[in-house]
């Protein structure tokens, strides 16, 4: 029988979080192909709101059947332990914890966040008891709140991604926040970068009557110029990762999520320049994590 707290340990670990779902499933793998990878432990998080008996559902589900915290203690308890099982045969070595706890999921991996190395969710799951949409709202409120990186795994079914490390690079505290921890991340892994920006007309002008007097090819050279500028200093120290720049005329969602198709990691901040300072996600990022088809890190300024 694998050992089950109610007490996670989360700092300085990868923590991850588990609905008996597909997805969770494989985010589960990817977070212990992470810790692997840093050396770090790992605790998978199960969440229950109904182990809450303070939550107005779960006292009126007591209150008809006495027996019911420990049946959903069991059930929970059962798949943890399945999951633990297949975790640790593929990776025999890992320090792996197993967390069963009555909280809501969000709020659970937000307060693992304060002090864990790195969160993992899945990009959406589904509760097992309640075949109802789960992850794809925690993921949006984890990302949003998080106070380290978050790795978002997408639903696609890989066992690996391949390909560059690719940033969607902009002049923004945390874009190039995010920029940091995309060279970190090229050269931990050992893969090329590759460097976005992404410029659409009407924003980039400002007024209409520019249009005409715009110049495609000097556009390319200005932003590419710019794209320079900001790596530089993101170099610095990481002489061993190879760097390629990209300026495409279009919407950054667009851009990053085909370039996620042959990407091992997309790494993006949680608001670009066009988002608004009270936004805590930006409408870019919530896109890409939905859509991108390789796992995307989404990085906080103080994170």
């Amino acid at each position: 029988m694998t050992d089950i707290t109610n007490k996670p340990t989360t700092a300085g670990r990868v923590v991850v979080g588990f609905d008996g779902s597909d997805g969770a499933l494989r985010a589960v793998l990817h977070a212990a192909r992470q810790a692997q990878d840093r050396q770090l432990g790992l605790t998978v998080i199960m969440a229950l709101a109904h182990l809450d008996p303070s939550w107005p559902r779960t006292a009126r589900a007591v209150k008809a059947d006495p027996g019911y915290l420990d049946a959903v203690r069991s059930k929970g308890g059962d798949q943890l332990t399945d999951l633990g099982r297949q975790v640790r045969a593929e990776y025999p070595e890992l320090d792996i914890e197993l967390a069963l706890v009555g909280q809501n999921p969000a709020g659970a991996l937000i307060q693992a966040s304060e002090d864990a190395a790195l969160v993992v969710v899945g990009a959406r799951g589904r509760t097992a008891e309640h075949r109802q949409p789960v992850l794809g709202g925690v993921s949006t409120q984890v990302t949003a709140h998080s106070q380290c990186p978050v790795i978002v795994v997408p639903e696609v079914s890989k066992d690996a991604w391949a390909g560059p490390v690719v940033i969607g690079l902009q002049d923004a505290p945390d874009s190039l926040a995010a920029g940091a921890a995309a060279v970190a991340e090229a050269e931990r892994m050992g893969r090329p970068l590759l460097a976005m920006y992404a410029w659409d007309v009407a924003p980039e002008l400002g007024d209409m009557g520019a249009l005409a007097r715009l110049d495609p090819v000097k556009t390319q050279q200005d932003l590419d110029t710019m794209l320079k500028e900001l790596l530089h200093p993101l170099m610095e120290g990481h002489p061993d990762v190879s760097v390629q720049r990209r300026v495409v005329q279009g919407s950054a969602r667009t851009a990053l999520v085909e370039a996620s198709k042959s990407a091992s990691l997309v790494v993006i901040g949680t608001r670009g320049l066009g988002g608004f300072a009270g936004m805590l996600l930006g409408s870019i990022s919530r896109s890409v994590t939905r859509e991108a088809a390789c796992p995307v890190m989404v990085v906080r300024q103080h994170a």
